[in-house]
């Protein structure tokens, strides 16, 4: 008597996790507004009833992605960044991180051609007070008054905003004109003192 072949089981659904890394790729490449259900699960190859599984609609996968983006910068800075005694060295190696860091650069840039976004912007504002506060901390550490530090965490701010947002509109004659390393290396040593700065 034949033996009756066993069903195979079906496919597990995929985990959440892969859904908001996709998003986050898709959210990079072609901005946040190209997030859509369809197209994600061809990419990862399955239904759309796996979307479903974890998520709402659309709108509550874009959330997933910003809180998994938000939730990793804030543990990343604080983590590796803000034991560093030495702030001089800390504003340094954050430069330095930040721009070598090229996909978070290019997912911030692609949130900030979204800004008026009501879903992008919330998170778009904490990240950007998060980070200047950080700077601007670090330079009244080497003794930079409250104003001059704000300034100076805004200027290294812009440069990296305006780097990656340069980047993601023309790729190619960024890299072409941009030695990275040299171009950091110039921008701490224009913001960040050798030596402790004095106060007047």
């Amino acid at each position: 008597m034949p033996t009756a072949r066993k069903k195979p089981r079906p496919a597990a659904p995929l985990s959440p996790e892969a859904w908001v890394k996709a998003a986050q790729v898709l959210i990079i490449r072609e901005g946040v507004s190209a997030v859509a259900v369809e197209p994600l699960a061809q990419v990862l190859g399955v239904t759309k009833g796996s979307f479903y599984w974890h998520f709402d609609n659309r709108d509550a996968l874009v959330r997933a992605a910003l809180v998994a983006w938000e939730q990793d910068q804030s543990a990343d800075v604080v983590s590796r960044y803000g034991g560093i005694p030495d702030p001089r060295r800390r504003l340094r190696v954050l430069l330095f991180a930040a721009f070598e860091d090229v996909e978070n650069g290019l997912f911030f840039a692609a949130l900030a051609v979204s800004s008026e976004d009501p879903r992008v912007a919330p998170f778009l504002r904490r990240a950007t007070e998060r980070r200047l506060a950080f700077g601007a901390e670090a330079f009244m550490a080497l003794g930079f008054s409250e104003a001059e530090a704000r300034q100076r965490a805004l200027l290294a701010y812009a440069a990296y905003t305006g780097y990656f947002q340069l980047l993601r509109a023309t790729p190619k004659a960024v890299k072409e004109v941009t030695d990275l390393s040299g171009y950091v290396r110039h921008l701490a040593d224009a913001l960040i003192p050798a030596r402790p700065h004095r106060r007047a």
